[in-house]
């Protein structure tokens, strides 16, 4: 009876371990994919109105932007 309670527990933290690490691998995830995607959308506005680098930059600061708003609402749930 002692160890099957013991294996309760052992595999409780196991799942609770693996669902914080999937919280934070995804939180990687979250940062990078809308860095990438208003750089990129960034970049296609200056190619297509000539404008250096104006856009580039300032998609990239809305996606950092973003990402960490994403990021600190999954920490805190």
């Amino acid at each position: 009876m002692r160890n099957k309670g013991k294996e309760e527990n052992t595999k409780t933290y196991v799942l609770s371990s693996l669902y914080t690490l999937g919280k934070f691998i995804g939180i990687g995830w979250i940062i990078v994919t809308p860095v990438v995607i208003f750089t990129f959308g960034g970049n296609f506005l200056d190619n297509r109105l000539n404008l250096g680098y104006l856009m580039t930059l300032l998609g990239l600061m809305i996606g950092l932007f973003v990402g960490i708003i994403c990021t600190v609402r999954i920490l805190k749930s």
